[in-house]
């Protein structure tokens, strides 16, 4: 009877570890990783059209898809093709959450600096060595 307790009372306490822990695989909240790692992806398969539909309303005016097409022709004109993403990381300035996307091109290694603003639309968008 005692061995059924201890194996019962082991049973929930790893149940309950599991069922606690963090998962690894999901994104945490407020975690832009993902929108910022699929905006590059739709930059690299030059689908600009889908590349802009979450800019906010002030990127859609300064940089609609044909400009966004030019910007990206242009990066790729100077640092060569693009081969891979190589890092992600996620930081916050003056109230936006910056995501910083390295990539590898044939001639460098840049970031793309993708800006979201408090509605995780991209208000803005650099590439810097």
């Amino acid at each position: 009877m005692k061995t059924y307790i201890m194996l019962m009372l082991a049973l929930v306490l790893t149940i309950s570890f599991i069922s606690c822990g963090e998962k690894k695989d999901s994104p945490k909240v407020g975690d832009l990783t993902p929108l910022a790692t699929g905006f590059v992806e739709s930059l690299v398969k030059e689908d600009f059209a889908n590349a802009v539909k979450n800019f906010d309303k002030t990127m859609k005016g300064v940089m609609p898809e044909a400009k966004l097409q030019e910007a990206w022709q242009g990066l790729l004109s100077q640092s060569g093709s693009f081969k891979k993403q190589t890092g992600v990381r996620q930081t916050q300035e003056q109230g936006f959450n910056i995501v910083f996307v390295t990539c590898e091109f044939e001639k460098a290694t840049l970031n793309i600096k993708v800006v979201f603003n408090d509605t995780n639309e991209i208000s803005g968008l650099w590439f810097v060595p």
